[in-house]
């Protein structure tokens, strides 16, 4: 079995409050949760509006699949 652990670290721009950057932050890992069926949790700067960390996860026996599926992260990280 293989485990592919993914951080990513996500400047944010004109948040005005911690309740606005949690919506944002909620909404983006329910969508990647639902998308891609992984675990994912807010991982860092939780008290930081400006800025979040999140890290996900996910298992397969299959090396191609876990590369396949970080690249399709990376490209979807680039488009938020």
């Amino acid at each position: 079995m293989k485990i592919l652990i993914a951080s990513y670290q996500v400047g944010l721009i004109d948040i005005r409050s911690l309740k606005e950057k949690r919506s944002i932050v909620k909404k983006i890992m329910n969508d990647l949760r639902k998308k891609y069926n992984i675990a994912i949790s807010e991982s860092g700067f939780q008290d930081n509006k400006k800025l979040f960390e999140i890290t996900l996860i996910t298992l397969s026996q299959n090396t191609d699949f876990l590369l396949n599926f970080y690249e399709r992260i990376n490209t979807k990280k680039n488009n938020i």
